[in-house]
């Protein structure tokens, strides 16, 4: 049975929306990493706080890892959000 797809402009809508939340989240974690940053603390929701001044191979090791996890997310808002923006384009021409 074929059910028929999303409208021309539904996908492309969503896929802005879903590239809208990651940003945001990307710039809740940025945010953070900088807070850590200034504090010399990293927030362990789950278990004892690293601090700069106790491990700092440690602090700077989650940090990198952060970081790069922030970038790549960013990095795919981007892409998502750039391939939303030419479906929604070509669409109207």
């Amino acid at each position: 049975m074929n059910r028929p797809g999303p409208s021309g402009w539904i996908k492309p809508i969503l896929t802005l929306a879903i590239a809208i939340l990651i940003g945001w989240f990307c710039v809740i974690g940025a945010r953070e990493i900088v807070q850590s940053l200034d504090a010399g603390v990293l927030n362990n929701r789950k278990g004892p706080d690293v601090l700069l001044a106790d491990r700092p191979l440690l602090f700077w090791s989650v940090v990198c890892f952060y970081v790069a996890s922030v970038a790549a997310g960013a990095g795919l808002a981007v892409l998502l959000a750039d391939l939303a923006i030419r479906d929604l384009v070509g669409r109207r021409d």
